[in-house]
């Protein structure tokens, strides 16, 4: 079994759901630290990110890292590591943004009273 990838975030995060969707997605195993509850993890964040508890970081079994990766960079990484990721992948990524923008449509439309 390959070794996990360490993803860091907190649950207020709105970047996770994404991230762990596409790691879902491509069947990818992962642990999962939330900072809030773990100040070593909130340290090790820190010293990722210039001081900074920016998540989701993911840290990768080569030692590398990415901080609130776009589903674009997330799923370059991921092919590089040699798991295949499919066509959901930026679906699953961009879901926020397309559910956001529907109901911006939809609070537009109505405003203008074209619903």
């Amino acid at each position: 079994m390959p070794t996990p990838i360490t993803l860091y975030g907190t649950p207020a995060c709105p970047g996770l759901p994404p991230v762990r969707g596409l790691l879902g997605q491509a069947k990818v195993p992962y642990d999962y630290i939330d900072i809030t509850r773990d100040p070593a993890a909130a340290a090790k964040v820190r010293a990722l990110n210039d001081g900074n508890e920016s998540v989701p970081t993911l840290v990768f079994p080569d030692g590398s890292s990415l901080t609130e990766p776009s589903a674009g960079q997330l799923k370059e990484k991921l092919e590089s590591l040699g798991y295949r990721v499919g066509p959901l992948a930026w679906f699953i990524g961009n879901a926020w943004r397309i559910v956001t923008g529907a109901v911006i449509l939809y609070a537009l439309l109505h405003f203008f009273e074209i619903l």
